[in-house]
């Protein structure tokens, strides 16, 4: 017992983990981020302006009084247009890994005030990507070097396992939801989906049409989600988050949840740990070196030629 509370302590406060998912974390989220600034930038002043759809206020996060001040950014015909402008300069520092801790409070600022204006215009991502901005919060700035045990790594650390605790809840909630649901249960849910024009491409309206396809895809899913908190503690966590990256890039092209699936996606890279990215980095290196001396080996030299 005492063994296994020296290792936690020792996880805790040593040396930060996940620093390469996190930079991963932060470029999906920064791109997310931009593509959200760059498609719905232009309809800024209809989507939260004083005479725009929205009709939200920032009391959901804020106490009454600083609400009535925060909120006369949505009077100005120029406040939402501002908002959207911060968010992608913030995605834009996330992405290149700028200033992160400050682009982080930017981007969660910013994007908290337009989800409470128009809190209708998400797709799910945005709730995720909200509470893993918030534990960012509390994680190292990409490229800095901390002294080792310092509260810096104590808080990074905890934020690490706060958002990696947040996928397992995401994942087994909402895979209990489709177990309860008959759509899911009886193998249709995809199909369902797919028939519907609004959240489905064309292709897939007819790859669905196979019935042995929808009721493998929909068993497959509601699988993944019900046992995706089991199986990363296993060795079955590499093949799961392969899975699961395939899973979003599909959702993305099928479904149109760009949003969604780049935040999700950010969440599976996050859960590789800094020496399987050291693998993976050895593994890239050894197939480049294979590659250039095989590309050497097939030019024919001067005097051969």
């Amino acid at each position: 017992m005492k063994t296994a509370l020296r290792q936690a302590w020792d996880w805790l406060a040593i040396k930060p983990h996940q620093r390469h998912g996190l930079r991963a974390l932060q470029l999906c989220l920064g791109l997310m981020l931009l593509f959200r600034a760059s498609t719905e930038g232009r309809f800024a002043a209809y989507l939260w302006g004083p005479q725009g759809l929205g009709e939200g206020s920032s009391k959901d996060f804020l106490s009454a009084p600083v609400a009535r001040l925060a909120d006369g950014i949505y009077t100005l015909d120029w406040g939402p247009a501002a908002l959207v402008t911060l968010m992608g300069a913030a995605a834009i520092s996330l992405v290149f890994g700028w200033s992160t801790r400050l682009a982080t409070a930017v981007a969660l600022l910013s994007s908290l005030f337009l989800a409470a204006r128009l809190p209708e215009l998400g797709d799910g991502g945005d709730n995720v990507a909200r509470l893993v901005l918030t534990y960012m919060l509390f994680a190292l700035p990409a490229h800095k070097v901390p002294r080792r045990g310092s509260l810096e790594v104590w808080l990074h650390n905890i934020a690490i396992l706060a958002i990696g605790l947040q996928v397992c809840v995401l994942y087994l909630t909402s895979g209990f939801l489709k177990a309860t649901g008959d759509k899911w249960s009886n193998g249709t849910a995809l199909y369902l989906v797919s028939q519907v024009e609004w959240f489905s491409h064309p292709s897939m309206r007819q790859l669905f049409h196979n019935p042995y396809l929808t009721t493998a895809a929909s068993y497959t899913t509601l699988f993944y989600q019900l046992w995706f908190p089991i199986a990363v503690l296993t060795r079955l966590r590499l093949p799961f988050l392969a899975f699961g990256l395939f899973l979003h890039l599909g959702i993305a092209g099928f479904i149109g949840l760009i949003c969604f699936s780049l935040a999700m996606m950010g969440l599976e890279l996050f859960l590789l740990t800094d020496e399987e990215y050291a693998r993976a980095a050895r593994w890239k290196e050894r197939l480049g070196q294979a590659l250039r001396a095989r590309f050497r080996a097939s030019v024919p030299t001067t005097e051969e030629s």
